[in-house]
């Protein structure tokens, strides 16, 4: 590893709790970002910026459905940071998986009024490309594998349900959450049910799925993988020492864990595998087998088996061995596996250093970096791995998620709906970031941040 690939180490290990400094007397969100000392930041993405080349120019006084599909949605949160295979000009290169799960008309139209067609078409998810220029990261344009995937996106279905689901299906919404692993990326659409109201007849039975997608081949039709059930708030994903894929659910009613029948390799190795709910006895978990049928109802037969409910807004990711779990107000703990069925839990960061958890990564020597939303008297914000911010996001922002860049050097991650205070709308934002200009709204970012 090179020294830039060093910047983002610090003391913080997994293996011991994080500090609480001075973090927790607060820091308000003021109109443009805050950057701690030594630290820089580059705007990447913003709402209404080109995610397909041929993409026009946003407008975002007369909005437009055909528009919207070919660009960056309104809110943002990353989900996963992949290394594409590495081109001949030697331009290091990444490719970035970001939600647009939600859409506020008083936010995004001037006069208020919902179109639904066109928030259809702001959500979703967008892929980008990235490239690294000198000491930046920049949005290729034109990249291979960018593209936008939401409501007019062609999926099939596989497992259990996808008889009664049928063959071509079309449409993701509500993704707000997902995950990559071993070159996948699996999207939640976890809020799809938030849409049915405002699509009459769009949402339904085919929506609400975990949704494979290939990150590198635009071509690849994504997958509504049915055997790991409906609509999980929060998933991550490893590949096990035996070679299959491990995913972990995390739901209102407990946490699920899919192991497929079939290697990671296997095109289809999500097709089928077991289902198992952690039951929790202390410090200590054991996963109990679920039945064949638990698919249909998951949250349900995670009741039934005995799971412990976790909070709104818990968050997952895997940091080396460990599956790391948090809630907004409750810090995270690490769950280290003890045997084929067991584990143990290990206390990472304390509540009172993450009243507003949204978003959790590890760098590349297994050090947690937190994102928060906002909480009364201080703002969103980015933490180090030793408790301290090193982004504090604008007024009425919360953090989307985090990863790491592929050389190590930076910091991705979502500056989310700015400006999105109680009783503000289009025309009166609490802050006009990122561009402060007069008569734009504020927009969502993707951002790199690092060290120089």
């Amino acid at each position: 590893m090179n020294r830039r690939g060093l910047l983002l180490a610090s003391s913080g290990l997994l293996a011991s709790p994080l500090a609480s400094p001075a973090f927790a007397q607060g820091y308000p969100a003021q109109q443009g970002e805050t950057l701690a000392s030594g630290w820089r930041m580059d705007v990447l993405a913003r709402w209404g910026d080109a995610v397909l080349s041929d993409a026009p120019p946003w407008a975002p006084q007369s909005p437009d459905a055909e528009a919207a599909a070919a660009q960056f949605g309104w809110d943002a949160t990353l989900l996963a940071v992949f290394t594409p295979p590495r081109a001949t000009d030697g331009v290091p290169r990444a490719v970035v998986a970001v939600a647009h799960p939600g859409v506020d008309p008083a936010m995004i139209y001037p006069d208020g009024r919902d179109r639904p067609e066109i928030s259809a078409a702001i959500q979703g998810v967008s892929i980008l490309n990235l490239e690294r220029r000198g000491r930046s990261w920049v949005l290729s344009s034109g990249g291979y594998q960018s593209r936008k995937l939401g409501a007019r996106t062609l999926c099939r279905a596989d497992g259990p349900a996808a008889g009664q689901l049928g063959g071509a299906i079309t449409g993701i919404f509500g993704v707000g959450a997902g995950c990559g692993a071993a070159g996948r990326l699996l999207l939640a659409e976890s809020q799809a049910s938030d849409w049915s109201n405002r699509l009459s007849g769009q949402v339904g039975p085919a929506q609400g799925w975990v949704v494979e997608a290939n990150p590198f081949e635009p071509s690849d039709i994504p997958v509504k993988r049915t055997a790991l059930g409906r609509a999980p708030q929060a998933i991550a994903a490893q590949v096990a020492a035996d070679g299959r894929l491990v995913v972990y659910l995390a739901h209102p009613t407990g946490l699920a864990r899919f192991i497929s029948a079939d290697a990671a390799t296997s095109p289809d190795a999500l097709s089928a595998g077991q289902l198992a709910a952690a039951r929790f006895a202390g410090s200590d978990i054991s996963w109990a087998p679920l039945g064949a049928d638990a698919w249909q109802n998951l949250p349900g037969a995670l009741t039934q088996a005995g799971a412990r409910p976790l909070s709104p807004g818990a968050v997952l990711a895997v940091v080396g061995d460990a599956l790391v779990i948090g809630a907004p107000g409750q810090g995270a703990a690490a769950l280290r596996a003890t045997g084929a069925d067991s584990a143990r839990i290990t206390s990472l960061v304390p509540a009172s250093l993450a009243a507003g958890l949204s978003a959790l990564a590890p760098d590349q020597r297994g050090q947690i970096w937190l994102g928060t939303d906002a909480t009364p008297g201080q703002g969103a914000a980015v933490l180090t791995p030793d408790g301290r911010p090193a982004l504090v996001a604008p007024r009425g922002a919360g953090i989307g998620g985090l990863g790491l860049s592929p050389d190590g050097a930076s910091l991705f991650t979502c500056i989310r709906t700015p400006g999105s205070e109680p009783g503000r709308s289009f025309a009166r934002p609490g802050t006009r970031w990122p561009d402060f200009t007069p008569g734009v709204p504020p927009r969502s970012a993707l951002v790199s941040i690092e060290r120089g």
